[in-house]
């Protein structure tokens, strides 16, 4: 007994482990890129993998540097005006806040539902208190799909009655392979924006893609990401050098040819998960509705009210068994330094679930027994620390 216990403790799970290929199944194009040094500037892997990415979401694509730099470009393709005021949701990861003040736009922070994506009911609020309000953006948090019909019937009833319309936005950086009811993410609202960075469902590394269901929202982001070039380095729209490599390209196409595989084991693994979770600890797991596709970027957990206040000490406790955990995401925006200013109101769900969360660690090949390490782990904090 002692002897099992021993192994236990120096069993590490880590939070996330990359989906990343051997190097004998792409050193073949690796050795093409670099002996016709043809690095950068929409060489054919990029442009493989814009079609193939655009073919598998049913949309058009563009492919960037990362999911920031396509967030500040889709908002300026959107026409957003310097000054102007952007909805989001403040249980996000930071990045999507940045995205808006690096557009010009300022941030006005909505709450999310129980399921943590952004409330319908708050967007309606705000849509109306803020008349001056040009784009929403909906965040498919951990991978789990927005409300998105009554999203856009919201955006949809209010832009009946507005002078200026409202774009929706999606931050869908955790959520490339979600679907709901049979569409993929990446075909809802005017534009959806998508990172590819190694914690995500599909990894090129670094890198980012914005879909749409508009060529020329698209086109447009196309010559953003070029310094805003339209041909013969003549300059047609606000710009910066956002451009993937060759070198992440050939990863995403490798991971995106497997994506379906990855997707499966995602939900048979999540499944196990939660019923490990709920049946054996008081940690609650978060919806995850009939008809959905997740992908599970993040698996995240609700510290029961036996610990309200200690979700810090189980985070210790975690640590101390080998078990690499974060609290995605906490603080929320409108309570980080940064943002304080741009909080004009308390936003209680947000704040009480925020101090509640705990990602455990999940990856396409986590194992089942590193499922059950962790949620013995678990159960164990919740018993020594209620």
């Amino acid at each position: 007994m002692n002897t099992q216990v021993k192994e236990e403790r120096a069993c590490t799970v880590p939070l996330i482990k990359a989906d990343l290929p051997p190097l004998e199944a792409i050193q073949e194009s690796l050795r093409e890129i670099l002996g016709n040094g043809r690095i950068t500037n929409f060489g054919r892997f990029v442009r493989e993998f814009e079609q193939k990415a655009g073919s598998y979401l049913g949309a058009h694509v563009a492919t960037l540097s990362s999911g920031s730099q396509g967030l500040i470009f889709a908002l300026q393709a959107l026409g957003l005006a310097p000054g102007e005021k952007v909805i989001l949701p403040s249980f996000t990861f930071m990045a999507t806040a940045q995205a808006v003040l690096y557009a010009g736009g300022i941030p006005v922070f909505a709450e999310v539902e129980d399921d943590l994506t952004l409330s319908p009911v708050d967007l309606e609020n705000l849509l109306a208190r803020h008349n001056d309000a040009a784009i929403a953006i909906g965040v498919h948090m951990y991978g789990l799909p927005c409300r998105v019909d009554r999203i856009q019937q919201v955006i949809d009833d209010a832009n009946q009655v507005r002078r200026r319309p409202v774009s929706l936005l999606y931050d869908a950086a955790h959520a490339f392979g979600s679907v709901v009811n049979g569409r993929r993410v990446g075909t809802f609202g005017a534009a959806e924006v998508f990172s590819l960075s190694v914690t995500k469902a599909l990894v090129s590394v670094e890198g980012g893609i914005v879909s749409s269901a508009d060529r020329a929202l698209i086109e447009r982001i196309k010559k953003m990401r070029n310094y805003g070039i339209e041909a013969n380095y003549n300059a047609h729209f606000p710009g910066l050098n956002g451009k993937m490599s060759e070198f992440h390209a050939v990863i995403g196409l490798y991971n995106l040819e497997r994506l379906d595989d990855y997707m499966a084991m995602r939900q048979i693994s999540a499944r196990y998960y939660i019923y490990e979770v709920e049946s054996r600890t008081g940690f609650r797991t978060f919806p995850w509705p009939q008809g959905v596709t997740h992908t599970f970027k993040d698996f995240t957990v609700m510290v029961p009210d036996s610990l309200e206040g200690r979700r810090d000490r189980v985070i210790e406790f975690l640590k101390g068994q080998g078990v690499e955990t974060r609290a995605y995401f906490h603080p929320p925006v409108h309570e980080q330094s940064f943002f304080r200013k741009y909080a004009d109101r308390p936003l209680t769900r947000t704040e009480a679930l925020s101090r509640r969360v705990i990602t455990l660690p999940f990856y396409t090949t986590i194992s089942e027994s590193e499922m059950d390490y962790v949620v013995g782990a678990l159960a164990e904090a919740e018993r020594r620390l209620a």
